[in-house]
């Protein structure tokens, strides 16, 4: 916005040499996920809309001109622009476009901040535009005005220890266990690390009969989006059948590819989708990570997801963004380990013990171990006091050598699987 700002003062002095005919600006619809923002007291109007996003101010800034054409009578055309080279959270050209056939100039621009972009494009005609472009964009800082500001956040602890969260007042943890979190307040709701055991159906198959006994969904990993909805058709049918509300995927949105965040992994997308539950509708940005498949068929699929009622999602959003952000920052990369997962692969243990004994104890092992290596934390374990507690894992064996030189044999390396046991 500083950048705008500035950017508006070295072309100011052009904008007032304009003299056009005079064009008489039509409002229109806005363009899909656009805000349009006008005031009775001035001409012209702004376009702005804001969302997640992993690009950079200017890529975001290209999409923009893209997505707004429908608006103008065609894609505007840039004419002078600039760009934050340092950090690249901020860009902007000054453009033309026509709306039904009246020419209107203005200023584009994008910014990034916590990953969280604006797009804005504020415009007039020509032969007001240098007068009424400043007050256009007192508009833009109204309307894009940080919401997370203002709010009293605090950084909680797990109950369990194993993790922390940043939270405004007004929200409450929920549920936390070996990573993993769930929270809601005033803006919404999130849970982080959900992890779910998956059968293929090539495994489920060769376990014949057996197969539906399997306290877990049969899918193939095919794309995290098509996982993302069986597994929550399957976990909705689960709590239907326990007389609990049942979330239900109404549509996905959008769905964009997402970097995974370390080797290993299948694939991983970001999906904005809208579920309903117990009559009302929400809308949800989910984190979708697919893990490779074993031997046996079995697969693990991972969701990080935030969500808020349809009708405040997009103003609840950049406080849900910072929540989501804020674990992302707690040495929990993803943090995974849903409860009722571990209770389903120890059930699917005993299932499958009846003709291939042993085989669930070196499963769970395998599978606590890659877990650990995933979240790249651990436990380490008083044996005086039975504390537990949580540290990066390249340094767990150097910090336990460390506290027993002080007190000998008093500390040592808990695994995973030692806990579940």
């Amino acid at each position: 916005m500083d950048m705008a700002r500035a950017f508006l003062v070295a072309v100011l002095p052009l904008l007032l040499c304009f003299s056009v005919p005079d064009g008489v600006f039509a409002q229109q619809g806005p363009s899909q996920s656009y805000q349009l923002i006008t005031d009775p007291q001035v001409s012209g109007g702004v376009l702005i809309a804001q969302r997640p996003t992993q690009r950079t101010a200017t890529e975001l800034l290209i999409q923009g001109f893209g997505e707004v054409q429908g608006f103008f009578d065609a894609r505007p055309w840039a004419l002078a622009s600039y760009q934050d080279w340092r950090r690249g959270d901020d860009a902007g050209a000054w453009f033309e476009a026509s709306i039904q056939r009246a020419i209107v100039n203005g200023l584009a621009f994008a910014g990034v901040t916590r990953g969280n972009g604006t797009i804005a494009f504020a415009f007039d005609s020509p032969r007001t535009v240098g007068r009424t472009l400043p007050r256009l964009l007192d508009l833009v800082g109204s309307a894009g005005q940080d919401p997370t500001r203002g709010l009293n956040w605090q950084v909680r602890k797990f109950p369990d220890g194993s993790g922390q969260i940043e939270l405004p007042d007004g929200w409450q943890i929920t549920f936390a266990q070996k990573g993993m979190v769930a929270a809601t307040g005033p803006q919404g709701e999130i849970e982080r690390g959900v992890a779910s055991p998956v059968m293929s159906r090539t495994g489920a198959a060769r376990l014949g009969a057996m197969a539906q006994q399997l306290p877990m969904p049969v899918l193939d990993p095919t794309d995290p989006v098509s996982a993302l909805t069986g597994v929550w058709a399957y976990v909705a049918a689960a709590s239907l059948q326990a007389g609990r509300p049942a979330a239900r995927i109404l549509r996905v949105i959008e769905a964009a590819p997402a970097s995974l965040p370390m080797p290993g992994l299948s694939q991983a997308k970001y999906v904005d989708f809208e579920y309903e539950r117990a009559g009302a509708v929400q809308r949800a940005l989910a984190l979708a990570i697919m893990g490779a498949m074993g031997p046996d068929g079995q697969w693990l699929f991972y969701q990080t997801y935030v969500s808020a009622p349809t009708q405040s999602f997009a103003q609840s959003l950049p406080v849900l963004v910072r929540i989501w952000d804020s674990a992302l920052t707690a040495r929990h990369v993803v943090q995974e380990r849903l409860n009722h997962a571990l209770a389903s692969l120890q059930q699917a243990g005993k299932i499958w013990q009846q003709t291939m004994r042993g085989r669930d104890v070196s499963l769970q092992r395998t599978h606590d171990n890659w877990t650990e290596g995933f979240r790249g934390s651990g436990f380490i374990l008083n044996i005086g006091t039975g504390e537990r507690r949580v540290v990066n894992l390249a340094d767990r064996k150097e910090i336990v050598e460390r506290l027993n030189q002080r007190e000998p044999g008093r500390y040592r390396e808990l695994p995973l699987s030692d806990l579940n046991r």
